[in-house]
């Protein structure tokens, strides 16, 4: 059945009737998503207890991460009432272009590349755009380090890219150990969602830090060197020293669902940071006459892979 769109009043009177609901009336609770199969969450209330929730009618998507206010009804059902404020809101464009909602009040996105599949630059931009306009702190992780020779440094140029811009890049192995304790350690005191496509390690990765979770784990496709996905449902985990791990399904491309209000080059730290210089306040940085982006280019001072990718991301949002 076709979900009914909602007219923007609707949306109001709803939001009201949501911000209306505390926690301290009477048999009401706040509590954690921590997982939405269906029609139902599991939901971790404030007093660690668990409960499946049915959903009230019209609330919107939940996700997990949110936080909720749950109320226990007469016949001894818990019943998920309103969706608490959110710091922020991650969400991507399907093939089909729906908007996918991927978890919500993340402070950290660990962004998984692997030796294979290869790395894809532009999706790991895209994310990176997406991590800036929601104000996530993005990590770069570069998994399977074991599959490469030994003579090869900054693979895939990961470092000389993304380090002088601010990012942080991690490279790691789950299958020999390599990396992984560094790894482990930026997720202490942070609500992290790993991205990425699948067969990136995403899961075996997720089992390293929860050897006691039920996670499995898929092959690699000899066809396109991609894994299968095996995440069907998103899950928060807690882990040691008071972190959340998000647990998603892979997806083969993350087209993320940007800010209209925002500019493309806000999420491009290098090219915003030189925009303040061209001649027009309005430059695209595309073939204006005295672009300060384009002149850097020219000089090497910014990677052309990130200039392409920030074109083409001008180009989509066009289309």
């Amino acid at each position: 059945m076709v979900r009914r769109k909602l007219s923007q009043h609707q949306k109001k009177r709803i939001q009201g009737a949501q911000d209306a609901i505390s926690s301290s009336d009477e048999g009401h609770s706040e509590g954690l998503v921590i997982s939405h199969n269906g029609g139902m969450v599991l939901v971790e209330r404030d007093d660690a207890q668990l409960s499946e929730c049915n959903i009230k009618s019209n609330l919107g998507t939940i996700v997990c991460g949110d936080r909720v206010v749950c109320k226990m009804m007469d016949n001894l059902e818990c019943r998920v009432m309103a969706i608490l404020p959110r710091k922020n809101f991650l969400q991507r464009i399907d093939g089909f272009g729906a908007i996918k909602s991927v978890a919500a009040n993340l402070t950290q996105i660990v962004v998984c590349l692997s030796v294979i599949p290869e790395p894809n630059l532009y999706l790991l931009d895209q994310y990176l755009i997406s991590a800036e306009q929601q104000d996530i702190n993005p990590i770069i992780l570069l998994n399977k380090i074991d599959l490469l020779e030994e003579e090869i440094q900054d693979p895939f140029r990961l470092e000389s890219i993304y380090l002088p811009l601010g990012y942080s890049v991690l490279l790691a192995s789950v299958k020999s150990g390599q990396g992984m304790d560094a790894l482990f350690s930026v997720f202490d005191h942070q609500t992290t969602v790993l991205g990425g496509v699948s067969g990136v390690g995403k899961s075996s990765i997720t089992l390293a830090l929860l050897p006691e979770a039920n996670i499995k784990i898929g092959n690699i496709s000899d066809a396109n060197k991609e894994g299968k996905h095996t995440t069907r449902t998103s899950r928060l985990y807690h882990l040691p020293n008071e972190g959340n791990l998000i647990d998603t399904p892979g997806v083969r491309g993350f087209n993320p669902a940007l800010d209209q209000n925002a500019s493309i080059s806000a999420g491009f730290c290098e090219i915003d940071r030189l925009g303040v210089n061209c001649r027009f306040a309005n430059c695209q940085h595309i073939k204006e006459p005295d672009c300060s982006v384009i002149a850097a280019l020219s000089r090497g001072e910014i990677a052309d892979s990130r200039y392409q990718h920030y074109l083409k991301m001008i180009d989509a949002l066009k289309s």
